[in-house]
């Protein structure tokens, strides 16, 4: 099948072509980064091509696996959108195998469509291309195991290509910041990343942006804008995110602060905190402790901020109900208040 006849039967958008030429020139490609791009769309159909390609170089058929996290996701991704996209005379959907056959006019390619829920069943298997949708849903782990099985014989042009919504996970530190293992630092240089939005995306309806532009600050920021760095997910405060967390030491023999929500059942917590120089506020420890007397933890605290900055605490900023508490600390040489005693915007 030549170049121009596939691109007659994808039709891929010029983004998806971007990501194509890029996972034809790197190793380890990751597309989208944003919600609405076609991000599942082009696994399927690139690995599609892969296997035109490879046969049309004498390769027949080869193997390569579309994979997710779990058995809905891949069905409800894939297999779903493969049964009515796919046609018939390009080849067929084998249910009890999960496998699409190409038929033998084109090369006889197998995509093989695998669930991640144990990536160890597939130690033994050679696929010459792996893709994989929503990367992130996945641990670390599962890539170095799929990554092991990415071989073909006497092949040379193998590929792992993936999909994404941003997470503030592994990922991130792979494509987009180049932080790999020591081990993968020799190819660091083959992991790519293509940016795409729901503005690369053209048959998108008109619901689906209002969608998107209904959500939420650090969702929209994150589905509608691709931004990797909007916001950590469970937080309370959507501001906060995750270029809030640093490598910064606290500075040893400056003053700082602990501040107290009491509880017993309900977790007691405590957060170490010193002011820094520029002003900002810098959280360098806590504790979450339950079923702890309040001695126990006042001789934690005392122990952290010894190890930590080499005294004891200016002030401790407590719960209003923790009256004995307060007391405690004080006795302790840990000077105590009530924090509804302080005001913050005249409130």
């Amino acid at each position: 099948m030549t170049e121009i006849s596939f691109s007659d039967l994808c039709g891929f958008t010029d983004k998806q072509w971007l990501a194509t030429a890029t996972a034809d020139a790197y190793r380890y490609v990751l597309y989208g980064g944003s919600r609405g791009p076609g991000k599942s769309y082009w696994l399927r159909w690139f690995l599609v091509r892969f296997l035109l390609r490879a046969a049309g170089d004498g390769y027949t058929g080869m193997r390569v696996m579309l994979a997710c996290e779990d058995y809905p996701s891949l069905r409800d991704r894939h297999v779903s959108k493969i049964e009515s996209e796919f046609p018939a005379w390009l080849g067929s959907y084998l249910n009890g195998s999960s496998e699409f056959r190409l038929r033998p006019a084109y090369g006889g390619g197998v995509i093989a469509l695998r669930n991640l829920d144990d990536p160890t069943k597939y130690q033994s298997s050679e696929y010459a291309c792996i893709a994989v949708d929503e990367l992130p849903k996945n641990p670390e782990r599962t890539f170095h195991v799929l990554r092991a099985s990415l071989r073909w014989p006497n092949f040379e042009g193998v590929r792992f290509v993936a999909a994404s919504n941003p997470e503030a996970n592994w990922v991130r530190d792979y494509w987009l910041e180049k932080r790999v293992p020591d081990e993968l630092a020799g190819d660091v240089d083959q992991f790519a990343f293509v940016p795409a939005l729901p503005d690369d995306n053209p048959h998108l309806p008109q619901s689906y942006w209002q969608m998107l532009d209904t959500l939420p600050g650090a969702l929209r920021a994150a589905w509608r804008h691709g931004d990797w760095y909007a916001a950590v997910e469970g937080l309370v405060y959507d501001t906060f995110g995750a270029a809030n967390v640093v490598d910064v030491e606290p500075e040893k023999g400056r003053p700082f602060d602990v501040a107290i929500d009491d509880g017993y059942i309900d977790p007691r917590a405590v957060l170490f905190i010193q002011r820094q120089r520029d002003g900002s506020l810098l959280v360098f420890d806590e504790l979450y402790q339950t079923q702890t007397l309040e001695e126990v933890t006042i001789r934690d605290i005392e122990r952290k901020a010894i190890e930590r900055v080499g005294q004891m605490p200016t002030a401790a900023i407590v719960s209003h109900e923790a009256v004995a508490l307060r007391d405690r600390l004080t006795a302790a040489k840990i000077p105590a208040v009530n924090w509804l005693t302080r005001t913050a915007g005249g409130g």
